[in-house]
């Protein structure tokens, strides 16, 4: 018999697993203020970079396979927006413990939905700097972002205890698996509730940075090249937004 995997059935078996106890972590908020500190200083830069090194459109790339690489990042940005707003649909902090939805694929599907824009919008920067940002940005989120993650299942671990150690047995912390972990009765979707965890807020981040993308390539750039304002907007509405 697997003792464990049977109180984890008894834990589940009225519902969702319900936070009963305070988090208890050696040094937790001192840790989470330095990796703040991390992000700020590392990932704003990177963002910042994503928006001046947008300063080609897509369609403009010299090589088809180029500008394929451009438009898989846009996809990819809308594909981690869409994992944010499905993982926060299934979230009650500091309530109970998700363990449906995208939480029965991964651990952390809001990270993977943080990891998936951010490669996004480096593949949308021109070529070749695209590659370079992409590269620099996993070698950052990996250090980071794992170093996060080890904190946050302290915290889950000294709350819920062995259901949810169980629930780390059966569910990869962040690629996600094809096949679902279940356990008992849990919540599901609700608009509502990701409305509530701010789901609002990855659109509007995104929408503002590729509007900064695309601002950057049909205006600013045309600017810095030496072409006047009233020009570079005549060419932005011409279609200088889209390519040539």
């Amino acid at each position: 018999m697997n003792e464990p995997a049977d109180k984890a059935d008894e834990a589940f078996a009225d519902g969702p697993l319900k936070a009963t106890r305070q988090a208890e972590i050696r040094d937790g908020k001192r840790r989470e203020k330095r990796l703040d500190r991390l992000r700020l200083q590392g990932f704003w830069p990177l963002y910042a970079a994503f928006i001046g090194l947008a300063y080609r459109p897509p369609l403009s790339e010299a090589a088809v396979g180029h500008m394929v690489v451009r438009f898989i990042g846009i996809g990819v940005t809308l594909l981690g927006v869409l994992m944010r707003i499905w993982s926060m649909g299934y979230l009650l902090k500091k309530e109970e413990l998700a363990t449906a939805g995208p939480y029965g694929r991964t651990r952390n599907p809001l990270y993977v939905g943080t990891w998936l824009i951010g490669c996004g919008l480096a593949m949308n920067t021109a070529y070749p700097w695209n590659l370079a940002l992409l590269l620099i940005y996993n070698v950052m989120f990996y250090f980071v972002y794992r170093a996060q993650i080890g904190i946050e299942e302290e915290m889950l671990t000294s709350i819920y205890g062995e259901p949810y150690e169980e629930y780390c047995r059966n569910v990869p912390p962040f690629f996600p698996q094809l096949t679902a972990w279940h356990k008992g009765a849990v919540s599901g979707f609700s608009l509502l509730r990701a409305l509530k965890n701010r789901a609002w807020e990855p659109i509007l981040g995104v929408a503002l940075l590729w509007a900064a993308q695309v601002a950057m390539w049909g205006i600013a750039k045309p600017l810095i090249d030496g072409q006047s304002f009233a020009d570079a907007w005549q060419h932005f509405l011409a279609g200088g937004w889209i390519g040539p």
